[in-house]
């Protein structure tokens, strides 16, 4: 018996310690994703995807070596609910499991892009990993502390790292954008940290904000210490000052919507939040009204000062009104009042303040909305060519230049929900709404504080590409789990008599499982279901599929910064490593001739037969090579997927005139005069549209579209090539009746 629990106590300690350094693994690779742009580029995709694919190898083959499965239930540590927790995952892992099966049709088939397709596979495939692996680690006590420091440090990291960047102290290239268009931004910067981009990095620091906000109800009840109460004021200035320096109005209206949420879920938290939170938040306004005028670069010894100042008074504040709240004495029932009336006065000084500074750009930027409306327009209409299943990934970004009603800039959709429906059709967009609710919902039910976080970043996915972030959805899925596996522990506090029940439920069950763990723990080769053998193999495919993609990706950022002969080299090795890859591709295209050039542009474009840029380098190498017909051919076909380029249309007029005069000159006059029609068709449809495009009331023309005068200087030369070339030709044809009967 002692050497069966001496055995039982190693095989607990190895698996702890299992999770333990998967729990740092996995913490250490959502870091990476942090720092690298939020996981938005492709390297960054399938490099940390393939990290979440090997973590999750590694606990799944741990768990089957010797039986571990059935030892881990009855270990200790170990959360209770588990049969219900399980129900959970089983939810969002056949969610994502059906987004990964979605894409993979379309990689069989032909889908718009096959190298977009495949991204989005690793990215699915690593939500779920992510969410599995994060999921073993939160069922143990330890591990779900784990998960929650990691979750705190990351929120350090990136807030911290936007803060330093703003005083100089960290240069974070792309970290502020600097504007003087007053619709874009009130001050003339924004703050995008290490994501790079304000509105989502907004979203980000709102889901960080509320999941601090929300847990301070416990820690005002318990009536903690005064430097446990500092510490839970600590976050919210930093948190609050970085969104609200991103300027963010999508941002700011969905944390103010999905903070109206959590107070309808905790009414009675309402009153004891406003009082401990309204001065850090009144001091995160004057921050951001000093930092904003500064256009985000004060000076580094004066605005360090200030910060320490604001900072450590909002959090004295903070606690001066707490204890104002809860004083006693002769006015004791004026006291709770008091401090409310005092905060609630903190909260719309602070609100008045933000509104003043941003007053211009809250009220208009009509031209932001009108872009978004067009935008959205345009993209409905491609979804409706394919509204159940959708093209593929990249749909937008391979389609958009085609099918723009007018010149506007814009690769990303702009709206996740939309993305999901352009790329996966209405079956897709069913099952993110069914993900999404079904996360919120059972927060919801579980009375769960870190509901307002999830929501913000689902809400707000809505109006921007916040979903082409991986972190974005990490977060997501992060939050999840900590709300799922904190839920036990959190209603045998509210429910009280019952804690003693649901424990005795809770060991009969462990027990029950012990004893069916005991049957089968000698018959590992059973434990290992067909499914599972099966997952397991599709798992490492995965991996090994994402790593070769990742591969790929390497080789071609470092051709760009080899001499030309290691370049070709590279760029040959990364298609090698991942055929689909367009921009590989085309880089390569560069350094080749017109004879190789050409069956290599071929050749990607049928992992992407929409992609522009790869008609246009088919079109310039047949001009290269004097083939009028290919050139004028792939000219059109450039063209016509993206249209409001003036450039490409300037560029096809001067090439195809140049063909028809070199085909002229060499006698070839019915090869001149097609390439000069094609020309003028080309030139008329140019006209046509830019005639268009100055007749309507009200445009974008975000790229500058017009008729070049180079382009309206071709039409003589053309059309003297043209009319010339016709008469010869027809001067040289015999007329009907010398034609001979055909016998």
């Amino acid at each position: 018996m002692n050497g069966y629990a001496s055995e039982r106590g190693r095989w607990f300690m190895a698996w702890r310690t299992l999770h333990r350094i998967c729990g740092m693994m996995l913490i250490a690779l959502v870091f990476v994703a942090g720092i690298r742009s939020g996981m938005f580029f492709d390297g960054d995709i399938y490099g940390v995807g393939a990290g979440f694919g090997v973590l999750l190898l590694l606990m799944t083959a741990a768990k089957t070596h010797g039986g571990i499965q059935g030892r881990e239930i009855h270990g200790i540590g170990m959360m209770p609910d588990l049969v219900n927790l399980d129900k959970g995952l089983r939810v969002v892992l056949g969610c994502i499991c059906g987004m990964i099966l979605l894409y993979a049709f379309h990689g069989i088939g032909r889908p718009l892009s096959l190298e977009g397709t495949i991204k989005e596979i690793i990215l699915w495939g690593s939500y779920g990993s992510f969410t599995a692996v994060a999921w073993r680690i939160s069922r143990t006590g330890d591990g779900l502390r784990l998960m929650q420091i990691g979750w705190h440090l990351l929120g350090a990291v990136l807030c911290g790292s936007a803060l330093l960047a703003v005083y100089g102290l960290l240069e974070l290239p792309y970290g502020i954008y600097h504007t003087a268009d007053a619709d874009i931004s009130a001050s003339g910067a924004r703050l995008g940290g290490l994501l790079q981009y304000p509105n989502t990095f907004g979203a980000v620091m709102a889901a960080f904000l509320l999941e601090r906000l929300f847990a301070l109800p416990p820690v005002l009840r318990s009536r903690t210490g005064t430097l446990r109460a500092a510490a839970a004021l600590l976050p919210l200035l930093p948190y609050t000052a970085a969104l609200l320096l991103t300027e963010s109005r999508g941002a700011w209206l969905a944390a103010a919507l999905t903070c109206a949420a959590g107070f309808a879920k905790e009414r009675r938290a309402f009153a004891p939040l406003l009082v401990a939170a309204a001065a850090p938040l009144a001091s995160a306004a004057l921050l951001y009204r000093q930092l904003a005028d500064a256009k985000l670069a004060p000076a580094v010894l004066p605005g360090l000062l200030w910060l320490a100042g604001l900072w450590a008074g909002g959090v004295l504040a903070g606690q001066l009104l707490c204890r104002w709240r809860h004083s006693g004495g002769p006015r004791r029932r004026y006291a709770a009042p008091g401090a409310l009336g005092a905060a609630a006065l903190l909260a719309a000084a602070a609100g008045a303040l933000i509104l003043h500074q941003v007053q211009d750009r809250t009220l208009g930027g009509a031209a932001t909305l009108s872009a978004r409306r067009l935008l959205y327009s345009d993209a409905w209409q491609l979804a409706r060519s394919s509204l159940w299943l959708g093209r593929g990934g990249e749909t937008w970004r391979q389609s958009y230049l085609a099918m723009q009603s007018q010149p506007y800039v814009g690769a990303e959709v702009h709206s996740g929900y939309m993305d999901i429906l352009l790329n996966t059709g209405v079956i897709g967009l069913l099952l993110v709404l069914v993900l999404v609710s079904f996360m919120v919902a059972r927060l919801i039910a579980v009375s769960s504080r870190l509901m307002p976080a999830v929501l913000v970043l689902i809400v707000h996915a809505a109006v921007d590409f916040d979903w082409s972030f991986g972190l974005v959805w990490l977060l997501l899925l992060w939050l999840t789990v900590m709300g799922f596996a904190t839920t036990p522990s959190d209603q045998e506090v509210q429910n009280g008599p019952n804690t003693t029940q649901r424990r005795k439920r809770f060991k009969i069950v462990r027990k029950r499982l012990a004893v069916y763990k005991t049957k089968q723990e000698y018959q590992p080769l059973q434990s290992l279901s067909l499914l599972r053998v099966t997952a397991i193999i599709l798992l490492a495919g995965w991996v090994l599929l994402a790593a070769a993609l990742g591969i790929s990706e390497v080789k071609e950022r470092r051709a760009a910064s080899e001499p030309p002969g290691a370049q070709v080299a590279l760029l040959q090795s990364s298609l090698k490593w991942n055929p689909a890859n367009t921009e590989a591709a085309l880089s390569l295209a560069d350094w080749l001739p017109p004879s190789q050039r050409i069956p290599l542009l071929k050749r990607s474009l049928v992992y992407a037969p929409n992609q522009p840029e790869l008609s246009w380098k088919l079109a310039e190498a047949y001009s290269l090579r004097g083939e009028s017909e290919e050139a004028a051919a792939w000219y059109l076909a450039a063209i016509n997927r993206d249209r409001f380029n003036d450039v490409k249309q300037t560029r096809a007029v001067l090439k195809l005139a140049s063909l028809a005069d070199w085909h002229r000159t060499a006698g070839e006059s019915v090869r001149s005069v097609e390439a000069a029609r094609t020309g003028l068709n080309i030139l008329k449809r140019y006209r046509s549209l830019a005639a268009n495009l100055r007749e309507m009331d009200s445009h974008r023309n975000d790229r500058e579209f017009d008729l070049s005068i180079l382009a309206v200087r071709q039409t003589t030369r053309l059309e003297k090539t043209l009319n010339g070339g016709t008469r010869k030709h027809m001067a040289r044809q015999p007329e009907q009746a010398d034609i001979p009967a055909r016998r």
